[in-house]
């Protein structure tokens, strides 16, 4: 008897501490939200890359190469193979269009200051569904007489990185000697201000053709539609414990039935919620960027940007543009638990202030594919110079 009652006492007493180490910890979240919002919002908001301001502040410039005056961009021809084409994605063929058309173009390779080599690089995903992937990439550039030349500076996009299942985010052909990368998967650890420029991620489609109107009063406080990526460890899957089915609307789509009718539903759906939300998850996919960004950008509602592993991603354009006053980053999911009270303690006001804000940005930065590459254009314009000091290194 007396053993038993001794047995009692030692599981009370198991049970009273750990019940006494759970609300300590609840205690310790609750104060450190308290302190990050009476602070600036210091771990929950976008790093600042300097003290002063979110823009990628880069103080040394390049130089055209061969004494070039003006800042100019050419797409290299195939002399070999005049008629045979290696742009694979309409995305692509879009993009040097517009290039074509642009202010910076030039039609004579000896005047350019950058050079574009025709072969689509965007989509690097060998298990890419819509068969953008380029085979034998490296032949084909050899074709371009412009991209073995040292002296030559070439400009490179990409989308995609990497395939499953780790989707790693480099690239899988031999870059040239001196280049600038256009790419979606930056950080603050792989990021150099000489070599590589910030770029957001869309779809052949973007901007949506649906109503665009903006709401500046909405009944969601925050909302997700779309996929959990649960073949991946994701941390989407998070976000079905923030679900009330109220102001917080979490809706996964790996289920969903692939008719047409269904998907223009869902679309329409996805749309609405955008509109009717204050704030919206923009969570990495299975690479760090995501087509919802511009997206949520587009109808006023505020991202909420996580991503994995706790990594400090760099937005799209950040070498102009400050993020700070627009959006909210989370990277971790002690902190993301902690989010609809965060939220809620957001006034209206400074909800509308960051609405207005997001949209601002998209009309000036991202309305189209069009304004996304002359916006390039144009920090490519200001990344150069044009005295005869000596020519900066484009060593990463």
């Amino acid at each position: 008897m007396i053993k038993s009652f001794s047995n009692i006492s030692q599981r009370f007493i198991f049970l009273t501490i750990i019940c006494i180490l759970i609300c300590f910890i609840q205690i310790v979240l609750i104060f450190q939200l308290f302190s990050d919002s009476s602070s600036n919002e210091k771990s929950i908001l976008l790093p600042s890359f300097h003290i002063s301001n979110t823009i990628l502040n880069c103080t040394q410039k390049l130089k055209c190469p061969n004494n070039i005056k003006y800042f100019s961009i050419h797409i290299d021809k195939n002399i070999e193979y005049p008629n045979i084409t290696y742009i694979r994605s309409p995305i692509f063929s879009i993009i040097l269009d517009i290039i074509r058309n642009s202010s910076y173009y030039t039609n004579d390779s000896s005047l350019a200051c950058i050079h574009i080599a025709p072969v689509d690089t965007l989509d690097r995903d060998r298990r890419s569904k819509n068969g953008y992937y380029t085979y034998f990439i490296e032949q084909r550039f050899k074709f371009f007489h412009e991209w073995s030349d040292p002296n030559k500076i070439h400009l490179i996009f990409n989308h995609y990185t990497g395939t499953w299942p780790s989707y790693r985010r480099t690239l899988d052909f031999i870059l040239p000697s001196q280049y600038i990368l256009a790419s979606t998967s930056f950080t603050y650890n792989n990021y150099n201000c000489l070599s590589d420029i910030t770029f957001p991620l869309f779809h052949i489609d973007y901007p949506s053709n649906l109503t665009n109107k903006f709401f500046s009063s909405r009944k969601i406080l925050l909302s997700f539609k779309g996929k959990s990526y649960e073949d991946v460890q994701h941390h989407r899957t998070f976000f079905r414990h923030l679900n009330n089915n109220h102001d917080i609307i979490i809706k996964y789509t790996d289920n969903n039935n692939n008719n047409n009718n269904n998907n223009s539903y869902d679309q329409n759906e996805y749309i609405e919620l955008l509109r009717q939300s204050y704030f919206c998850l923009v969570p990495s996919g299975r690479r760090l960027y995501s087509y919802r960004f511009l997206e949520s950008l587009q109808y006023g509602c505020i991202p909420v940007i996580t991503t994995n592993d706790n990594e400090l991603i760099i937005l799209p354009f950040s070498e102009i543009i400050n993020w700070s006053k627009s959006i909210i980053i989370i990277y971790s999911n002690i902190s993301l638990s902690l989010l609809p009270y965060y939220l809620r303690n957001i006034s209206i006001y400074q909800r509308n202030q960051m609405q207005i804000e997001c949209r601002n940005i998209w009309l000036k930065y991202f309305s189209s594919i069009s304004r996304i590459i002359l916006t390039l254009l144009d920090i490519l314009n200001d990344r150069f110079i044009t005295s005869s000091s000596s020519f900066l290194s484009f060593e990463r």
